[in-house]
């Protein structure tokens, strides 16, 4: 399988996406997936700037498929990239192997949400993305750079369910 790493970002591509992750994990080109993000040009934009020389492909939800069974066969490498899990959880859905393993970097607050971890931040709708993942065998690991620590998502869901 030619995906480096799939992760889920709120920020997409940024500066640690490009200095640490790339540089961690080595890749040729970043699949970004997302309805919001690919129909906002302007954010497309943001986006493919930067990712500075590398080849970025941004897609909705429903072209995803196609693109990421183009990305593993080619003999390139991949970083497969979301800001919401919610997008991989549909992506578990329609059946499409993305691999085994979801890293899930900064979720920052947002209305609604309980903060599970540092620069985690989660509503009901993320916790539910999480568990169709989880529940589909993927091994959702929280890391926010590549040399962090690893939570899992059953100690983030503990959290998370305590806070009721």
């Amino acid at each position: 399988m030619t995906i480096s790493v799939v992760r889920i970002d709120d920020r997409v591509i940024h500066g640690q996406t490009m200095t640490r992750w790339t540089k961690a994990r080595p890749v040729d080109g970043i699949l970004v997936v997302g309805d919001s993000i690919a129909h906002n040009q302007l954010r497309r934009k943001v986006l493919k700037a930067a990712a500075n020389e590398l080849k970025v492909g941004i897609y909705t939800t429903d072209e995803a498929p196609d693109k990421i069974q183009k990305g593993i066969d080619s003999q390139k490498r991949f970083f497969l990239i979301s800001d919401s899990p919610q997008t991989f959880a549909k992506l578990v859905k329609m059946q499409i192997d993305f691999g085994k393993v979801v890293n899930v970097g900064p979720m920052n607050t947002r209305p609604g949400t309980k903060v599970i971890g540092r620069t985690v931040a989660i509503d009901q709708a993320d916790y539910d993305a999480f568990e169709v993942m989880a529940n589909a065998g993927i091994d959702v690991q929280f890391q926010l750079l590549p040399d962090d620590e690893i939570k899992h998502w059953p100690a983030m869901k503990a959290k998370f369910d305590s806070m009721e």
